[in-house]
This record gives C-alpha cells, sequence and structure tokens, in this order.
C-alpha cells in the first residue's frame, strides 16, 4: 500500500513559495528601480526637445521676417539701401541662430542610435 507524507507535501509548497516569492520580490525591485530611471531619462529628454522646438519656432520666425521684408522691397522693384542693410542684418542675425540651432540639433542626435543601428 502506497502511503502518501502530507507532511511532505506541505514542506514542498513552502519551499517552492519561498523560491517564487523572492523571484517575484526581485522582479518587483527592478521594475520599481528601472520605471524610476526611465522617468529621469524622459525627463531629460522632454526638457531637450522643448529647447529644439523653440530654437526651430525662432528660425522660422526669422525666415518668414526676412522673406516678408524682401516681398516688401521688392513690390517696388527698388531696393533703398537702408532696406538692403535691414535684410542684411536681419540674415545675419538669423545665421547666428541657426548655428545655435545646430548645436542643438547635434546634442540631440549624439542621444538617438543611428538609421543602421535602429531596430526599425
Amino acid at each position: 500500500m502506497f502511503l502518501l507524507n502530507v507532511g511532505f507535501l506541505s514542506d514542498f509548497e513552502e519551499i517552492t513559495g519561498t523560491i517564487f516569492r523572492k523571484v517575484f520580490h526581485g522582479l518587483n525591485v527592478f521594475f520599481v528601480n528601472a520605471s524610476i530611471f526611465l522617468k529621469v531619462i524622459e525627463k531629460f529628454l522632454f526638457k531637450k526637445i522643448q529647447r529644439h522646438e523653440k530654437q526651430k519656432t525662432l528660425i522660422e520666425m526669422q525666415l518668414n521676417s526676412i522673406r516678408n521684408m524682401v516681398s516688401k522691397s521688392l513690390w517696388d522693384d527698388e531696393i533703398s539701401a537702408a532696406e538692403f542693410e535691414n535684410i542684411l542684418s536681419q540674415t545675419r542675425k538669423q545665421n547666428e541662430t541657426y548655428i545655435k540651432f545646430e548645436e542643438v540639433d547635434l546634442e540631440i542626435d549624439k542621444m538617438l542610435p543611428k538609421k543602421s543601428e535602429s531596430f526599425v
């Protein structure tokens, strides 16, 4: 006759329960730490993106301003010296802003993977 030792089963359940508890506790700790780390990275990248968008908007506004000045000066088929100097000064300011914009763009490009490295 086969006798089943009930004490063995309770010990087995206790051992497996302890193992699973420790594994799930470890996974919980890992995912909590990963979540905190990803939130910090998200805030950092969001600030960079906001700065990038501000620079882009500023450059677009300056380009539209220059286009409007050129259109107004060409309306009568003549460009006065004052209009020409104003257009040149605005173009120089735009170039300085664009150089700063490229620096921001390069900072963001350093953080993102190259096209050959991406998984898409």
